[in-house]
Protein backbone atom coordinates (compact mmCIF):
# COMPACT_ATOMS: atom_id res chain seq x y z
CA UNK A 1 0.00 0.00 0.00
CA UNK A 2 1.15 3.59 -0.74
CA UNK A 3 0.19 6.24 1.27
CA UNK A 4 0.66 9.88 0.18
CA UNK A 5 0.70 12.07 2.56
CA UNK A 6 2.10 11.56 6.17
CA UNK A 7 -0.73 13.87 7.92
CA UNK A 8 -2.69 11.99 10.87
CA UNK A 9 -5.22 10.22 8.73
CA UNK A 10 -2.15 9.02 6.14
CA UNK A 11 0.02 7.79 9.43
CA UNK A 12 -3.05 6.48 10.82
CA UNK A 13 -3.68 4.22 7.84
CA UNK A 14 -0.35 3.33 8.01
CA UNK A 15 0.25 1.91 11.50
CA UNK A 16 -2.92 -0.32 11.24
CA UNK A 17 -2.07 -1.69 8.05
CA UNK A 18 1.54 -2.23 8.42
CA UNK A 19 0.23 -4.14 11.34
CA UNK A 20 -1.37 -7.02 9.39
CA UNK A 21 2.39 -7.41 7.77
CA UNK A 22 1.28 -6.05 4.38
CA UNK A 23 4.29 -3.78 2.97
CA UNK A 24 3.65 0.73 3.28
CA UNK A 25 5.20 3.31 2.43
CA UNK A 26 4.27 6.68 3.51
CA UNK A 27 5.26 9.70 0.58
CA UNK A 28 5.35 12.76 2.65
CA UNK A 29 6.04 15.89 0.43
CA UNK A 30 7.56 18.16 3.38
CA UNK A 31 11.10 17.50 4.94
CA UNK A 32 9.83 16.87 8.08
CA UNK A 33 6.43 15.12 9.27
CA UNK A 34 4.50 17.71 11.28
CA UNK A 35 6.38 20.79 9.39
CA UNK A 36 5.51 23.46 8.74
CA UNK A 37 2.27 23.60 10.56
CA UNK A 38 -1.20 24.06 8.84
CA UNK A 39 -3.69 23.80 11.63
CA UNK A 40 -4.12 25.33 15.04
CA UNK A 41 -4.41 21.73 16.81
CA UNK A 42 -7.84 22.48 18.34
CA UNK A 43 -9.22 18.71 19.77
CA UNK A 44 -10.92 17.24 22.44
CA UNK A 45 -9.69 15.30 25.82
CA UNK A 46 -11.41 12.42 25.45
CA UNK A 47 -10.38 11.89 21.99
CA UNK A 48 -7.05 12.03 22.50
CA UNK A 49 -7.49 9.62 25.09
CA UNK A 50 -9.40 7.18 23.22
CA UNK A 51 -6.82 7.83 20.16
CA UNK A 52 -3.79 6.64 22.60
CA UNK A 53 -2.49 10.32 21.78
CA UNK A 54 0.01 11.04 25.25
CA UNK A 55 -1.11 13.42 27.77
CA UNK A 56 2.00 15.12 27.21
CA UNK A 57 1.46 16.28 23.69
CA UNK A 58 -1.96 18.04 24.80
CA UNK A 59 -2.63 21.17 26.45
CA UNK A 60 -6.40 20.95 28.28
CA UNK A 61 -8.36 24.23 28.33
CA UNK A 62 -10.83 24.88 31.85
CA UNK A 63 -12.34 27.85 29.98
CA UNK A 64 -13.79 28.59 27.12
CA UNK A 65 -14.89 32.41 26.44
CA UNK A 66 -17.24 33.34 23.15
CA UNK A 67 -17.57 36.70 22.09
CA UNK A 68 -19.50 38.52 19.19
CA UNK A 69 -19.73 42.23 18.82
CA UNK A 70 -21.82 43.13 21.72
CA UNK A 71 -22.35 40.36 23.83
CA UNK A 72 -20.50 37.69 25.35
CA UNK A 73 -20.44 33.66 27.38
CA UNK A 74 -17.63 32.12 29.40
CA UNK A 75 -17.73 28.03 30.42
CA UNK A 76 -16.13 26.61 33.18
CA UNK A 77 -15.00 22.82 33.38
CA UNK A 78 -13.30 21.57 36.26
CA UNK A 79 -12.54 18.94 34.19
CA UNK A 80 -11.58 20.04 30.68
CA UNK A 81 -13.21 19.08 27.72
CA UNK A 82 -11.19 20.81 24.97
CA UNK A 83 -7.68 20.89 24.54
CA UNK A 84 -4.73 22.54 21.77
CA UNK A 85 -2.12 19.93 20.20
CA UNK A 86 1.32 20.13 20.20
CA UNK A 87 1.12 19.69 16.79
CA UNK A 88 4.26 18.73 15.17
CA UNK A 89 4.78 16.25 18.50
CA UNK A 90 1.33 14.43 17.79
CA UNK A 91 2.12 13.81 14.26
CA UNK A 92 5.98 12.78 14.59
CA UNK A 93 4.68 10.62 17.59
CA UNK A 94 2.04 8.81 14.98
CA UNK A 95 4.84 8.67 12.71
CA UNK A 96 7.01 6.65 15.40
CA UNK A 97 4.12 4.40 15.86
CA UNK A 98 3.68 3.38 12.17
CA UNK A 99 7.51 2.64 11.92
CA UNK A 100 7.28 0.84 15.10
CA UNK A 101 4.59 -1.15 12.92
CA UNK A 102 6.47 -1.94 9.89
CA UNK A 103 5.43 1.08 7.94
CA UNK A 104 8.74 2.61 5.57
CA UNK A 105 8.53 6.38 5.62
CA UNK A 106 10.09 8.95 2.81
CA UNK A 107 10.39 12.65 3.35
CA UNK A 108 10.74 14.82 0.64
CA UNK A 109 8.70 12.99 -1.56
CA UNK A 110 5.82 14.42 -3.48
CA UNK A 111 3.11 12.05 -4.99
CA UNK A 112 2.37 13.39 -8.67
CA UNK A 113 -0.18 11.60 -10.17
CA UNK A 114 -1.86 7.98 -9.87
CA UNK A 115 -1.28 5.38 -12.18
CA UNK A 116 -4.18 3.89 -13.87
CA UNK A 117 -4.16 0.11 -15.69
CA UNK A 118 -7.82 -0.39 -16.84
CA UNK A 119 -9.53 1.85 -14.87
CA UNK A 120 -7.87 1.12 -11.53
CA UNK A 121 -5.50 2.79 -9.47
CA UNK A 122 -2.15 0.79 -9.09
CA UNK A 123 0.26 3.28 -8.48
CA UNK A 124 1.58 6.41 -8.14
CA UNK A 125 4.45 8.54 -9.85
CA UNK A 126 5.88 10.65 -7.94
CA UNK A 127 9.28 12.92 -6.78
CA UNK A 128 12.14 12.16 -4.34
CA UNK A 129 14.95 13.59 -3.53
CA UNK A 130 17.67 11.90 -5.76
CA UNK A 131 14.97 10.60 -8.55
CA UNK A 132 13.01 13.77 -10.56
CA UNK A 133 10.36 10.67 -11.69
CA UNK A 134 9.77 7.50 -10.00
CA UNK A 135 6.96 5.34 -10.03
CA UNK A 136 5.39 3.26 -7.28
CA UNK A 137 3.26 -0.03 -7.65
CA UNK A 138 0.45 -0.18 -5.02
CA UNK A 139 -2.34 -3.05 -4.44
CA UNK A 140 -3.78 0.38 -2.40
CA UNK A 141 -3.06 4.13 -3.01
CA UNK A 142 -4.52 6.36 0.55
CA UNK A 143 -4.58 10.13 -0.62
CA UNK A 144 -3.95 12.13 2.26
CA UNK A 145 -2.78 15.11 0.24
CA UNK A 146 -4.74 17.44 2.02
CA UNK A 147 -7.66 19.89 0.85
CA UNK A 148 -6.47 19.26 -2.61
CA UNK A 149 -8.17 16.00 -2.44
CA UNK A 150 -4.98 15.35 -5.32
CA UNK A 151 -5.65 12.12 -6.13
CA UNK A 152 -8.98 11.58 -5.88
CA UNK A 153 -9.71 14.17 -8.74
CA UNK A 154 -6.80 12.88 -10.56
CA UNK A 155 -8.32 9.70 -10.76
CA UNK A 156 -11.95 10.76 -11.70
CA UNK A 157 -13.25 9.60 -8.41
CA UNK A 158 -14.66 12.96 -6.90
CA UNK A 159 -14.19 16.42 -7.90
CA UNK A 160 -12.93 17.30 -4.64
CA UNK A 161 -14.26 20.54 -2.21
CA UNK A 162 -15.36 23.39 -3.78
CA UNK A 163 -15.57 25.69 -0.38
CA UNK A 164 -12.72 25.99 1.83
CA UNK A 165 -11.67 27.96 5.76
CA UNK A 166 -8.53 29.71 5.11
CA UNK A 167 -6.80 30.50 8.02
CA UNK A 168 -3.79 32.96 8.97
CA UNK A 169 -2.34 32.33 12.68
CA UNK A 170 1.10 33.47 14.83
CA UNK A 171 2.25 31.00 17.25
CA UNK A 172 3.32 33.24 19.83
CA UNK A 173 5.79 33.51 22.93
CA UNK A 174 3.06 35.06 25.03
CA UNK A 175 4.46 35.27 28.72
CA UNK A 176 1.42 36.99 30.46
CA UNK A 177 -1.46 35.33 28.14
CA UNK A 178 -3.48 33.33 30.42
CA UNK A 179 -2.75 29.20 29.42
CA UNK A 180 -6.44 27.99 31.16
CA UNK A 181 -8.43 29.95 28.67
CA UNK A 182 -9.37 29.43 24.77
CA UNK A 183 -11.34 32.07 22.72
CA UNK A 184 -13.55 32.24 20.21
CA UNK A 185 -14.55 35.63 18.36
CA UNK A 186 -16.74 36.13 15.92
CA UNK A 187 -18.14 39.68 13.92
CA UNK A 188 -17.45 41.56 10.72
CA UNK A 189 -14.88 43.50 12.64
CA UNK A 190 -12.38 40.46 13.52
CA UNK A 191 -13.61 37.37 11.56
CA UNK A 192 -15.85 37.95 8.91
CA UNK A 193 -17.80 34.56 7.44
CA UNK A 194 -15.13 32.97 9.93
CA UNK A 195 -14.08 33.42 13.26
CA UNK A 196 -11.37 33.96 15.34
CA UNK A 197 -9.13 32.45 18.31
CA UNK A 198 -6.66 32.47 21.02
CA UNK A 199 -5.54 29.17 22.08
CA UNK A 200 -2.92 28.77 24.43
CA UNK A 201 -0.72 25.05 24.25
CA UNK A 202 1.52 25.48 27.47
CA UNK A 203 5.01 26.88 27.84
CA UNK A 204 3.65 30.07 27.91
CA UNK A 205 2.90 29.51 23.87
CA UNK A 206 -0.31 30.72 22.28
CA UNK A 207 -1.41 30.30 18.76
CA UNK A 208 -3.98 33.36 17.26
CA UNK A 209 -5.60 33.24 14.17
CA UNK A 210 -8.40 33.85 12.02
CA UNK A 211 -10.12 31.81 9.48
CA UNK A 212 -12.69 32.62 6.48
CA UNK A 213 -14.67 31.30 4.78
CA UNK A 214 -13.84 31.11 0.92
CA UNK A 215 -16.30 31.84 -1.20
CA UNK A 216 -18.76 32.91 1.37
CA UNK A 217 -15.96 35.89 1.73
CA UNK A 218 -13.08 37.46 -0.35
CA UNK A 219 -11.45 38.37 3.08
CA UNK A 220 -8.22 37.53 3.57
CA UNK A 221 -7.24 36.25 7.12
CA UNK A 222 -3.69 38.16 6.99
CA UNK A 223 -5.62 41.29 7.36
CA UNK A 224 -7.68 41.17 10.34
CA UNK A 225 -4.62 38.78 11.91
CA UNK A 226 -3.01 42.12 12.31
CA UNK A 227 -6.28 43.43 13.89
CA UNK A 228 -7.04 41.15 16.21
CA UNK A 229 -3.10 41.11 17.94
CA UNK A 230 -3.69 44.87 17.73
CA UNK A 231 -6.93 44.89 19.72
CA UNK A 232 -6.10 41.82 21.93
CA UNK A 233 -6.50 43.71 25.35
CA UNK A 234 -10.57 44.72 23.98
CA UNK A 235 -11.27 41.28 24.09
CA UNK A 236 -9.55 40.44 27.43
CA UNK A 237 -6.35 39.04 26.11
CA UNK A 238 -2.90 39.30 27.44
CA UNK A 239 -0.09 39.86 24.70
CA UNK A 240 1.64 41.93 26.35
CA UNK A 241 5.22 41.00 25.42
CA UNK A 242 4.36 38.32 22.48
CA UNK A 243 6.55 37.98 19.96
CA UNK A 244 5.66 35.64 17.11
CA UNK A 245 7.86 32.03 17.28
CA UNK A 246 6.12 30.47 13.82
CA UNK A 247 3.45 32.10 11.12
CA UNK A 248 0.62 29.03 10.02
CA UNK A 249 -1.29 29.28 6.89
CA UNK A 250 -3.64 26.82 5.58
CA UNK A 251 -6.96 25.46 4.37
CA UNK A 252 -9.58 23.45 5.10
CA UNK A 253 -12.71 21.64 2.95
CA UNK A 254 -15.44 23.03 4.17
CA UNK A 255 -18.18 21.37 1.90
CA UNK A 256 -18.80 18.61 3.80
CA UNK A 257 -17.88 14.78 3.51
CA UNK A 258 -17.26 14.06 -0.47
CA UNK A 259 -20.38 11.71 -1.83
CA UNK A 260 -17.85 9.74 -3.19
CA UNK A 261 -13.84 9.42 -1.89
CA UNK A 262 -12.88 5.25 -2.76
CA UNK A 263 -12.54 4.11 -5.95
CA UNK A 264 -10.94 0.79 -7.88
CA UNK A 265 -7.39 0.70 -6.00
CA UNK A 266 -8.10 4.03 -4.14
CA UNK A 267 -9.23 5.62 -0.88
CA UNK A 268 -9.09 9.16 0.94
CA UNK A 269 -8.50 9.99 4.57
CA UNK A 270 -9.06 13.48 6.44
CA UNK A 271 -9.34 16.84 4.58
CA UNK A 272 -9.04 14.50 1.34
CA UNK A 273 -12.20 12.73 2.28
CA UNK A 274 -13.72 16.03 3.41
CA UNK A 275 -13.79 14.91 6.82
CA UNK A 276 -13.23 17.69 9.01
CA UNK A 277 -15.96 19.08 11.27
CA UNK A 278 -17.18 22.25 8.99
CA UNK A 279 -18.94 24.00 12.13
CA UNK A 280 -15.21 25.15 13.29
CA UNK A 281 -13.05 23.56 10.98
CA UNK A 282 -10.97 20.66 13.06
CA UNK A 283 -9.42 17.58 11.23
CA UNK A 284 -7.28 15.89 13.37
CA UNK A 285 -9.43 13.86 15.12
CA UNK A 286 -11.50 12.73 12.81
CA UNK A 287 -8.39 12.32 9.98
CA UNK A 288 -6.86 9.30 12.94
CA UNK A 289 -10.36 7.99 13.31
CA UNK A 290 -10.56 7.95 9.47
CA UNK A 291 -7.45 6.45 8.79
CA UNK A 292 -7.50 4.23 11.21
CA UNK A 293 -11.15 2.92 9.73
CA UNK A 294 -9.01 2.78 5.90
CA UNK A 295 -6.43 0.92 7.22
CA UNK A 296 -8.83 -1.68 8.96
CA UNK A 297 -10.60 -1.55 5.28
CA UNK A 298 -7.33 -2.15 3.19
CA UNK A 299 -6.07 -4.88 5.64
CA UNK A 300 -9.31 -7.27 4.71
CA UNK A 301 -8.80 -6.28 0.80
CA UNK A 302 -5.06 -7.23 1.36
CA UNK A 303 -6.43 -10.35 2.68
CA UNK A 304 -8.83 -11.20 0.17
CA UNK A 305 -7.21 -10.35 -2.58
CA UNK A 306 -9.66 -7.55 -3.58
CA UNK A 307 -8.74 -4.20 -4.11
CA UNK A 308 -12.21 -3.06 -6.06
CA UNK A 309 -14.41 0.25 -5.43
CA UNK A 310 -17.13 -2.33 -4.44
CA UNK A 311 -14.84 -3.60 -1.65
CA UNK A 312 -13.25 -0.84 -0.67
CA UNK A 313 -16.42 0.77 -0.17
CA UNK A 314 -16.61 -1.13 2.83
CA UNK A 315 -14.71 2.11 4.35
CA UNK A 316 -17.27 4.69 3.18
CA UNK A 317 -20.03 2.99 4.09
CA UNK A 318 -18.68 3.00 7.99
CA UNK A 319 -18.02 5.90 7.88
CA UNK A 320 -20.98 7.17 6.83
CA UNK A 321 -22.94 5.31 8.77
CA UNK A 322 -21.18 6.12 12.17
CA UNK A 323 -20.11 9.64 11.30
CA UNK A 324 -22.36 11.00 8.21
CA UNK A 325 -25.21 12.38 10.07
CA UNK A 326 -23.34 14.35 12.53
CA UNK A 327 -20.97 15.87 9.96
CA UNK A 328 -23.65 17.14 7.94
CA UNK A 329 -25.62 18.77 10.83
CA UNK A 330 -22.48 20.78 10.96
CA UNK A 331 -22.30 21.34 7.54
CA UNK A 332 -25.41 23.07 7.51
CA UNK A 333 -25.15 24.76 10.27
CA UNK A 334 -21.61 26.21 8.93
CA UNK A 335 -23.35 27.43 5.80
CA UNK A 336 -26.00 29.35 8.18
CA UNK A 337 -23.18 30.90 10.26
CA UNK A 338 -21.36 32.19 7.50
CA UNK A 339 -24.65 34.69 6.65
CA UNK A 340 -25.04 36.23 9.98
CA UNK A 341 -24.38 39.84 10.51
CA UNK A 342 -23.24 41.37 13.83
CA UNK A 343 -26.56 41.85 15.39
CA UNK A 344 -27.88 38.24 15.11
CA UNK A 345 -24.39 36.95 16.38
CA UNK A 346 -25.34 39.17 19.12
CA UNK A 347 -28.21 37.30 19.28
CA UNK A 348 -27.35 33.96 19.28
CA UNK A 349 -24.73 34.65 21.83
CA UNK A 350 -27.67 35.78 24.50
CA UNK A 351 -29.14 32.06 23.08
CA UNK A 352 -25.56 30.28 23.50
CA UNK A 353 -25.62 31.44 27.15
CA UNK A 354 -28.67 28.61 27.78
CA UNK A 355 -26.10 25.88 27.40
CA UNK A 356 -24.19 24.22 29.94
CA UNK A 357 -20.72 24.34 29.76
CA UNK A 358 -21.03 20.28 28.68
CA UNK A 359 -24.24 21.31 26.16
CA UNK A 360 -21.38 23.99 24.72
CA UNK A 361 -18.33 20.95 24.58
CA UNK A 362 -20.68 18.23 22.84
CA UNK A 363 -21.94 21.10 20.29
CA UNK A 364 -18.55 22.50 19.48
CA UNK A 365 -17.33 18.35 18.98
CA UNK A 366 -20.29 17.94 16.34
CA UNK A 367 -21.55 16.05 18.72
CA UNK A 368 -25.19 16.24 17.61
CA UNK A 369 -27.14 13.23 18.13
CA UNK A 370 -26.80 12.42 21.80
CA UNK A 371 -29.16 13.08 24.43
CA UNK A 372 -27.71 16.42 25.87
CA UNK A 373 -28.89 18.01 22.27
CA UNK A 374 -32.87 16.65 22.65
CA UNK A 375 -32.83 17.87 26.03
CA UNK A 376 -31.39 21.34 25.25
CA UNK A 377 -34.18 21.98 22.72
CA UNK A 378 -37.17 20.63 24.67
CA UNK A 379 -36.10 22.60 27.46
CA UNK A 380 -35.88 25.77 25.47
CA UNK A 381 -37.78 25.72 22.17
CA UNK A 382 -37.34 29.37 21.95
CA UNK A 383 -33.81 28.14 19.97
CA UNK A 384 -35.85 26.35 17.25
CA UNK A 385 -37.27 29.84 15.93
CA UNK A 386 -33.89 31.71 16.21
CA UNK A 387 -31.93 29.84 13.91
CA UNK A 388 -31.74 26.21 14.83
CA UNK A 389 -34.07 24.62 13.01
CA UNK A 390 -32.00 22.52 11.24
CA UNK A 391 -30.61 20.77 14.03
CA UNK A 392 -33.97 19.91 15.82
CA UNK A 393 -35.36 18.48 12.10
CA UNK A 394 -32.36 16.19 12.09
CA UNK A 395 -33.22 15.25 15.61
CA UNK A 396 -36.94 14.81 14.84
CA UNK A 397 -38.04 17.35 16.87
CA UNK A 398 -39.29 20.16 14.26
CA UNK A 399 -42.67 19.24 16.17
CA UNK A 400 -41.27 21.48 18.71
CA UNK A 401 -41.49 24.54 16.96
CA UNK A 402 -45.23 24.58 17.40
CA UNK A 403 -44.38 25.01 21.70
Amino acid sequence: MIIAGGGPGGLAAAEVVAKTGASVLVLEQNREIGSPARTTGGSFVKDMEALGIPQALYHPIRRCRYISPHNSVAFEYDDPVTCVLDVRGVFQFMAERAIDAGAKISVGTTAGEPVVTNGAVTGVKAKTPTAPETEFSSKILIDATGYRSQLLKQAAVSPGSKRFGVGSEYDLYAPYCDQDEAVLIVGSQIAPAGYAWVFPWGRKRVRVGVGILHTDSDAHPDQYLEILIARAAEFGVDLRGAQPVEYHFGLVPSDGVLDTFVGDGIMAVGDAAGQPSALVGEGIRWAIKAGRMAGTVAGEAVRAKDFSKSFLERYQKEWNAKFGKNLRIAYEINRKLAQWDDAKWDRKTELIKLFTPYQFGQALQANFLAGWAFQLLWSHPTLLKEGFKELAERLGLGALSAR
